[in-house]
């Protein structure tokens, strides 16, 4: 349908790329933008021969974009075969459904033969009528001919036995459920005897506190309560004098602690004012040592002017060899 083509050519990855083309044109044109600025001649190394300089940024730029585009061809590989590996998996999944659409028709296609094949015929006998295996006409010279009635009795008398025999399976029935029942109520009575057995040892190994035990043993509780409430109510007041004796030590040496506190605050102070006057004793001896040694400050600093004299040297010496190595580059560019 118009629908199906559709949706598969905008899956299609190697349809209509103008998107990606354009993007590429937009990162090629930042990239061109970005070397317009390297390709400067403000970037230009010094003594630098000017048409090196473009042949070398046309080269750059050579590089760049074919580095880009190499970029942008991966990219357009690897949405090909991702969209090679989704088609293939596609594939296998219609293949399966086309194999399991096969096996069915098969099914149906045998199902149907046997329907066709295999029919159900019944035919209607007449009562005295038998179905013989063999289509030869049987001998009857030693047949006997038998009343109906005779044969009527017979099946009544069959039946009689039959209701018997049923009445006795249906009773014997009931008398197995019966019995099935009563195992079943003796297994119950079994279960709930061992759950009382059960319950009267949690009852004998139940933990009973001393209060409980007190209660159950001691006579007259209430006043035994008494008692103890008094008994710990004197053990309160000593605890509460003994309590307000500790305040009262704590208090006593707090204050010693703040005096000495104080103390130490003074003599503090006065350190303190020794160590001024010590500081400014050293920062004047520190004056007068460092105007006494402006010599050795003159020898340091010629020390180091002739170190960076040396580094300028050095620099130099590289610059020199930087210069040859980029013309053996040149020439062999060339």
């Amino acid at each position: 349908t118009p629908k199906t083509e559709m949706l598969l050519d905008t899956a299609n990855p190697y349809g209509d790329s103008s998107g990606s083309a354009e993007d590429y044109k937009g990162a090629l044109t930042l990239l061109m933008k970005a070397m317009d600025e390297l390709d400067s001649p403000e970037h230009m190394p010094n003594g630098l021969d000017p048409s090196i300089w473009e042949h070398f940024c046309l080269a750059r730029r050579n590089k760049m974009e074919s580095e880009e585009l190499v970029k942008w061809k991966a990219l357009t590989l690897a949405e090909m075969q991702a969209f090679l590996q989704r088609r293939m998996d596609d594939n296998e999944k219609i293949k399966s459904e086309i194999e399991d659409i096969f096996q069915e028709l098969t099914w149906l296609q045998e199902e149907k033969m046997k329907l066709q094949l295999n029919l159900t015929v019944q035919f209607l006998l007449r009562q005295g009528q038998v179905e013989l295996e063999s289509t030869e006409i049987p001998d009857y010279t030693d047949a006997i001919l038998i009343n109906k009635s005779v044969i009527e009795e017979l099946n009544c008398s069959i039946m009689a036995q039959g209701e018997k025999k049923i009445a006795s399976m249906v009773e014997c029935k009931d008398f197995s459920k019966g019995i099935f029942q009563l195992e079943w109520e003796h297994k119950k009575m079994r279960m709930q005897i061992e759950d009382l057995k059960q319950k009267a040892r949690d009852i004998v190994t139940l933990p009973i506190s001393k209060d409980r035990q007190l209660f159950l043993t001691v006579l007259n509780y209430d006043s035994h309560i008494a008692h103890r409430v008094s008994v710990m109510e004197q053990a309160l007041g000593i605890m509460d004098k003994l309590h307000k004796k500790n305040v009262k030590n704590r208090q006593k040496r707090i204050k010693e602690l703040e005096k000495c506190i104080s103390l130490k605050e003074q003599a503090n102070y006065e350190l303190s004012l020794e160590l001024k006057e010590m500081l400014v004793s050293v920062s004047e001896r520190r004056h007068i040592f460092e105007a006494a040694d402006t010599q050795h400050v003159s020898e340091k600093i010629a020390k180091q002017r002739y170190r960076e004299i040396l580094k300028q040297k050095h620099l130099q010496g590289l610059v020199k060899e930087q210069e040859e190595q980029f013309e053996i580059l040149q020439a062999e560019v060339e």
